[in-house]
């Protein structure tokens, strides 16, 4: 019975060192993600204010764009009007 005890204690004590020396590497790892982790968060910051200057840009040239082609199909709409009105004041004529 003496050697089942000493066995188990021993089998205990292996357990919780090399428990010991599990968590001591997780916490270093769990070090190094945190450390990743924050230089791509910096990073991201900087990639983030590029994206927001595109960003701004390309909804100008859109707003830009939206009203050119406003103003063209307003003006092409008028002149259709026009031929119209034209027309029907020579029919009304004869």
């Amino acid at each position: 019975m003496d050697y089942l005890l000493i066995l188990l204690v021993v089998f205990g004590i292996i357990l919780l060192i090399s428990l010991i020396i599990l968590v001591v590497r997780l916490n270093f790892t769990i070090s190094k993600i945190d450390y990743m982790l924050d230089d791509m968060l910096k990073k991201l910051k900087t990639v983030n204010h590029a994206f927001e200057v595109v960003d701004k840009v390309t909804d100008s040239v859109s707003l830009i764009n939206d009203r050119v082609v406003d103003l063209v199909a307003t003006f092409i709409a008028n002149l259709f009007a026009k031929r119209k009105k034209v027309e029907k004041n020579e029919e009304e004529e004869f």
